[in-house]
């Protein structure tokens, strides 16, 4: 509410209400993500920085001085942090650390305005940017939902790092391996800008990483994990039911 009243929302749609139902979604969105994201030593920390070093480049290449001083700034104290937070951590950032990051980098996908990108498809680039925990929060979210579970009040061991390590990968790898994944988006969201690549590029390169992303999350989902207990959504309905 205080970024929409500050003028920072997602402009998408002609009509401004959806356009602020968008802003809601996406800010509570990435906060989750970045809050479900901290279970590895170093990995929201590395991943906060790699898309704040994307966000500050596309800020530099639209001469958006102001949002490329916040990304900047998020840049460096999360590099800051990672010095001491990757494994073996020697400090942890908790909840309050993870979703403020969380904040930052939604606000940082809000701010960036690309001249050169085609105007109908350029809020793609915060997606790509963010790419990592936005597919492991839709990782976890559909794996959650097809167990009859509510997604974010059912902590478990179900992320794409727990199902890596199932697989017999290191921790430091997975996480070396995850920013890897970031940098690759990042790189990509990059290249549409600086080669203006047009239209039916950005369409066909939404295409594809859609369809790799949902091929991925269906073969992560016949990897063993460890199931835990969570809140199924029959309780909550019975509780509904119950204040009715």
């Amino acid at each position: 509410m205080v970024l929409i009243g500050a003028g920072i929302y997602a402009e998408v749609t002609p009509w401004t209400a959806v356009n602020y139902a968008i802003t809601l979604l996406w800010v509570i969105g990435i906060i989750c993500a970045f809050n479900l994201l901290d279970g590895m030593d170093g990995l929201a920390a590395g991943i906060s920085a790699i898309g704040a070093f994307y966000f500050l480049v596309l800020a530099a290449l639209s001469r958006q001085t102001l949002t490329g001083l916040l990304a900047a700034t998020a840049l460096g104290a999360s590099l800051g942090f990672l010095v001491y937070n990757f494994h073996p951590a020697r400090i942890f950032m908790g909840d309050g650390g993870a979703m403020f990051l969380g904040l930052l980098m939604a606000t940082l996908g809000l701010k960036i305005r690309i001249s050169d990108a085609p105007a109908s498809v350029d809020w793609l680039l915060p997606i790509l940017v963010l790419g990592v925990p936005i597919f492991d929060t839709t990782l976890v979210t559909v794996s959650r939902l097809r167990r009859g579970l509510v997604p974010f009040a059912s902590p478990g061991k179900d992320h794409t790092f727990h199902r890596l390590q199932r697989l017999g990968y290191r921790q430091r790898w997975i996480v070396l391996l995850l920013y890897g994944f970031g940098m690759l988006f990042g790189s990509i969201a990059l290249s549409l800008v600086v080669f203006r690549v047009p239209l039916l590029g950005w369409v066909v390169m939404a295409g594809v990483l859609t369809l790799a992303a949902i091929g991925t999350i269906v073969l992560f989902e016949h990897i063993p994990f460890e199931r835990q207990e969570g809140v199924p959504w029959r309780t909550v309905r019975r509780l509904m039911t119950r204040s009715l």
